[in-house]
């Protein structure tokens, strides 16, 4: 009995750490966010290829989409491609994507059947 009393009150403190611990992850992604910064652990994203993306946050049809959201892209050929939103080039009107395998995708807007988005980055829900 009493083992299960010490398991119960290990399991609590656990659970209220690791809330506070999301909770922190996350008002550090809302102050990041607020000053422009956004960490990306990848080693094909360079500065030159940040400095030719134009836009940071734009609408692309009826969703507002922003850099460090996690997407998934349907393309017109039965393609699907997840990934991070990394940015638009207004004047090649393409959408620049960094995928799962660590690869950055520049896809034409033309190209893209439909989009959903998986999370926003810097969202509580």
């Amino acid at each position: 009995m009493i083992y299960i009393d010490y398991l119960l009150k290990l399991s609590i403190v656990l659970l209220i750490v690791s809330i506070f611990g999301y909770l922190l992850s996350l008002l550090k992604e809302k102050y990041d966010l607020f000053n422009n910064r956004i960490s990306f652990k990848s080693k094909k994203i360079t500065q030159n290829l940040l400095d030719e993306i134009d836009l940071k946050i734009f609408k692309l049809g009826n969703i507002h989409l922003s850099i460090g959201d996690q997407i998934k892209i349907y393309l017109k050929n039965s393609r699907a491609i997840k990934g991070t939103v990394l940015g638009a080039k207004k004047q090649d009107n393409t959408l620049c994507i960094l995928t799962l395998e660590d690869k950055v995708v520049e896809l034409n807007v033309s190209k893209i059947k439909r989009l959903r988005i998986l999370s926003k980055y810097g969202r509580l829900f």
